[in-house]
């Protein structure tokens, strides 16, 4: 199963020499660090919830936001906060899909470069109405008076989860700055 997340690190090192009762005291920060991490991740998933795309027409819609969730991860050196989503066609909304998805990706991960393929295809008749069809501007495929199927060139990304961090990221180093000093001023 393809899960789409997006991992935030929060290192935090700091080097002191024979200075142990501090380096006690400093070893309590990631606890107290903790809440505020998860707040900054939180605002990260409501922003990816608030971006998530919902399917026009038909049964499932708001299926793609309603499955984006949260995880924190604490490790002896860091903790790492992660917004995803298991659907597998996220990465296909996320990044889109054959030559239209190539064309039209602005927004995506600068880090990420998906592989699209590069000629249309044909989706099964029985995969949608035709109804569903026309609505995503797909093709009519037809032998006779008979349809078997829809033309598609694949779909444009439409980026929710990268820029629910990126557009986001300012707010939560601010934020996190903030509570980092008044962590440090109850040592």
């Amino acid at each position: 199963m393809d899960i789409l997340c997006w991992r935030w690190n929060a290192d935090l090192k700091v080097e002191f020499e024979d200075l142990s009762r501090q380096m006690s005291e400093l070893s309590r920060l990631p606890a107290g660090l903790r809440g505020s991490i998860g707040r900054q991740i939180a605002l990260v998933q409501a922003s990816a919830k608030e971006e998530a795309p919902v399917r026009r027409f038909g049964s499932g819609g708001g299926e793609l936001r309603q499955s984006i969730m949260t995880q924190m991860e604490t490790y002896s050196d860091r903790m790492v906060a992660i917004c995803y989503t298991n659907k597998e066609y996220a990465p296909y909304v996320e990044f889109g899909t054959g030559p239209n998805g190539e064309a039209h990706h602005a927004g995506i991960s600068p880090d990420v470069h998906p592989v699209y393929k590069q000629r249309g295809w044909v989706i099964p008749a029985d995969a949608m109405s035709v109804e569903a069809a026309q609505s995503y501007g797909f093709g009519i495929a037809r032998d006779g008076d008979k349809v078997i199927g829809y033309y598609t060139r694949g779909q444009a990304a439409r980026p929710f989860m990268y820029p629910a961090l990126k557009n986001n990221e300012g707010e939560i180093i601010r934020h996190l700055s903030a509570d980092l000093r008044k962590e440090v001023r109850k040592l």
